[in-house]
């Protein structure tokens, strides 16, 4: 469990419980439980990795989620960028030898990172970042969600009474939790997807917040 208290948002008041839980029976029971608390609509988001985020998920109907894909969707751009580079160096050096080789090494490095940046995973950090998670507690977050697996769930509330069974809910069902003294309402990014449970209508958002 950890605790970032003393960082209360002016526009965002509330608290937030980040549970870090395994994928399964366990996060849906945690889901659940956390609707019978009243903990429901935008208060409540999963995030998790799936290979096909068509897939519907088993989850109460209404209840929020996140799907990172766990394939090559959305990196179509960067890769085409980088062998239009690739094919502008060939171009240069044949047609303009004088500055061709300088070019070509340009181009050819660029090309490189491009490639690169499209096939390293970077798991939920865009979503942490562009909600502006706390920087220690976020990378553990990432760490586990990309390295170990794990899903993150966000449950938020205006009432601090209310935190107890919100994180006993969590460890019933063995999550760590993290306390943050602030709303935390994750947005799609990097090619995520924004579903809701029983609902045939999905939002397919790259670096845009929901309306």
């Amino acid at each position: 469990m950890s605790e970032s208290l003393g960082v209360l948002s002016e526009k965002e008041p509330g608290y937030t419980v980040v549970g870090v839980l395994e994928d399964g029976v366990g996060l849906n029971q945690a889901v659940s439980n956390l609707r019978e608390l009243g903990i429901r609509g935008d208060d409540l988001t999963v995030i998790l990795k799936r290979g096909d985020p068509d897939v519907p998920e088993p989850f109460p109907e209404g209840t929020r989620y996140i799907v990172v894909p766990d394939d090559l969707r959305g990196l179509e751009i960067p890769i085409g960028f980088a062998a239009i580079f690739v094919v502008a160096s060939l171009l240069f050096a044949f047609t303009a030898p004088g500055i061709g080789t300088m070019v070509f090494v340009f181009f050819s490095v660029v090309a490189a990172i491009l490639a690169a940046g499209a096939f390293t995973s970077v798991g939920v950090d865009p979503i942490l970042m562009e909600m502006e998670a706390p920087p220690e507690e976020s990378g553990a977050w990432n760490d586990a969600f990309e390295g170990g697996g794990k899903v993150l769930l966000f449950a938020s509330t205006a009432d601090r009474r209310t935190l107890r069974p919100i994180w006993e809910a969590l460890q019933r069902q063995g999550a760590d939790f993290y306390i943050i003294e602030r709303r935390l309402e994750p947005q799609p990014t990097s090619g995520a997807t924004l579903r809701r449970a029983g609902e045939e209508s999905q939002e397919h958002v790259v670096g845009a917040r929901e309306a």
